[in-house]
């Protein structure tokens, strides 16, 4: 566990049994209540690291609160464990009602989306929150902002006098985070541009905190690279129709893009293409809705 600034500590997660990038764990310590900043997937090692911590920091279950950023299963997990002991959790409810990633687009309907939310992690005892609600723990305050684009509904934390803004996944140095798109006319990639457009413009100087990898304060030099890798994507993708003069599959624009994976579609490579197929769609969206490429039904 390592100390950031007074009270707020950093621990790392890792699912081995995943080739995933390890989490960053937050958490917060106060003399009435104390909170965690998402939790993790749902493997022992991580549920291990996190009750470690929270016993040296003499934290009660009672006495946590949880802000999820946003209910993917490296986020949430551990929620339901953590709130059946006796701790609250907080999350925006579009995570739930408008959820549009691949996982929640297994299900038709609210229901059945709460069905997987409690199985991802997060159960009936969520607090709703909402973008421009004020969210104290100890002498920090912050302010709940939304980050769209990565999911519908996703929120971070901005301490506006310390100047520390968790942002969860929408920023991650030196990787491009995926929009996961699944459905059409979603417009999720042109809400993350802009989205990354205000960081920029509005929180220059601020100490970032995302939830992979490390920290960083150039938030310029990281929006602008996630910007133009996401353009250069829909560059090649527009370039791959205009050469083949005939309507494109996703898999076929997928195997024309990735040359490791022109063979035949093979289980082995599942995985990857449930994390590529969105982040293509949302650039095949965004060029229909700029009116570079038209949409075949």
């Amino acid at each position: 566990m390592k100390t950031l600034t007074p009270n707020l500590y950093k621990v790392t997660l890792t699912n081995k049994a995943m080739r995933t990038s390890s989490r960053n764990l937050y958490m917060i310590k106060s003399d009435d209540r104390s909170l965690m900043i998402d939790t993790s997937w749902k493997v022992p090692e991580c549920l291990n690291d996190m009750e470690n911590a929270l016993k040296e920091l003499s934290i009660d279950y009672k006495d946590l609160d949880i802000f999820v950023t946003h209910n993917h299963a490296d986020h949430s997990g551990y929620v339901s464990y953590f709130t059946d002991r006796g701790a609250r959790a907080f999350m925006n409810p579009v995570e739930i009602t408008e959820a549009s990633d691949r996982y929640h687009r297994l299900y038709e309907n609210n229901t059945m989306r709460r069905s997987y939310t409690r199985e991802c992690g997060v159960t009936k005892e969520l607090t709703p929150i909402s973008p421009g609600d004020i969210f104290s723990c100890g002498d920090y305050h912050f302010e709940i902002v939304p980050l769209y684009g990565h999911t519908s509904g996703q929120c971070g934390l901005v301490e506006r006098n310390k100047k520390l803004f968790f942002c969860a996944d929408q920023v991650i140095l030196g990787l491009t985070p995926i929009v996961i798109t699944a459905g059409k006319d979603q417009h999720l990639l042109a809400e993350y541009f802009a989205s990354l457009k205000e960081l920029t413009a509005d929180y220059t100087g601020y100490r970032f905190l995302p939830g992979h990898y490390g920290e960083f304060t150039e938030i310029r030099e990281e929006t602008d690279r996630i910007i133009s890798e996401y353009e250069t994507r829909c560059t090649q993708l527009r370039l791959a129709l205009a050469e083949s003069r005939r309507p494109m599959t996703l898999l076929e624009l997928d195997q024309a893009l990735y040359v490791q994976r022109m063979q035949t579609y093979r289980y082995s490579y599942l995985f990857s293409y449930l994390n590529t197929w969105p982040k293509l769609f949302s650039c095949l969206d965004w060029l229909a809705e700029t009116g570079a490429i038209r949409r075949a039904e």
